[in-house]
């Protein structure tokens, strides 16, 4: 596998959350460019039929069944990419978890779950690959945002922090190690056609106003094909063009027609 690399002249790629939706998208976009990916997250069978559609396309996959959430998984996903497909020179993290709730509705094990899907993985991710990008003066971090992170939407509640706070956490990246040849940008979608979001019709907008993955994928392709004097960012928003599909008046919408039908918090997680 590391030939596969070596060939293309490409670095190895770690695609956390790679199971389905945007993860999903990134890691089969990074495969036909013609990097070595290893993709990681929780659900087993889904990590293998993507990693299975990579091979048939001619590409490199390495699943990794793992959950980033439990303290050792984020530095046994990298080692375990290293000794396979050589050291990580993209680092995608696209995991997540949402729980949208007013703040004095939030549970404490809810926020900190989500802070720590959202915001402590990416930093533990980071910090493993680091040393490495900074000693070889190359290497892309790409962090999956929200548009919701740079927005104030009432009840996006720990997910709209850690989602803000992530931004945080890459312009830091992004200042200490820009200098040594390593990029890093939060990639903010807005809304996105994805497990982890509302279906368009319950909110009366066309499918087709809404972006898709692959939209987000073009957009990280895009962002590595940028020369290395060049540098975008370190928060890149990708929003519909339609007003009416924008992450924070399509959320504030969502969780009003959740509430009028008596639905509690709403949970999802992609991992």
């Amino acid at each position: 596998m590391i030939a596969v690399a070596e060939t293309t002249g490409l670095p190895a790629a770690l695609v956390a959350g790679a199971s389905s939706g945007i993860g999903a998208a990134v890691a089969r976009r990074l495969a036909a460019r013609g990097h070595a990916v290893a993709l990681v997250g929780r659900r087993e069978a889904e990590l293998n039929e993507v990693a299975e559609s990579i091979r048939t396309g001619g590409g490199t996959a390495l699943p990794l069944a793992l959950d980033l959430a439990e303290p050792t998984a984020p530095a046994e996903a990298v080692a375990a990419t290293a000794a396979a497909l050589g050291p990580v020179g993209v680092l995608v993290c696209s995991a997540g978890a949402i729980r949208l709730a007013a703040i004095h509705e939030t549970e404490e094990r809810h926020w900190e779950r989500q802070v720590r899907v959202n915001l402590t993985v990416p930093f533990l991710l980071a910090r493993e690959v680091l040393p490495g990008m900074r000693e070889r003066r190359h290497g892309w971090i790409v962090n999956i945002g929200s548009g919701v992170g740079s927005e104030v939407v009432p009840g996006s509640g720990g997910y709209g922090v850690s989602k803000h706070a992530v931004e945080r956490l890459t312009e830091l990246v992004h200042e200490e190690n820009r200098d040594l040849g390593v990029r890093a940008v939060t990639v903010a979608p807005g809304w996105v056609a994805t497990r982890l979001a509302a279906r368009p019709a319950e909110l009366g907008v066309p499918e087709d106003e809404v972006l898709d993955a692959e939209d987000i994928a073009d957009t990280v392709a895009w962002l590595l094909d940028r020369p290395a004097r060049m540098s975008v960012g370190p928060l890149v928003r990708v929003e519909p063009t339609a007003s009416r599909a924008a992450a924070g008046d399509a959320m504030t919408r969502h969780l009003t027609r959740a509430r009028a039908e008596g639905a509690g918090p709403i949970a999802k997680e992609s991992r």
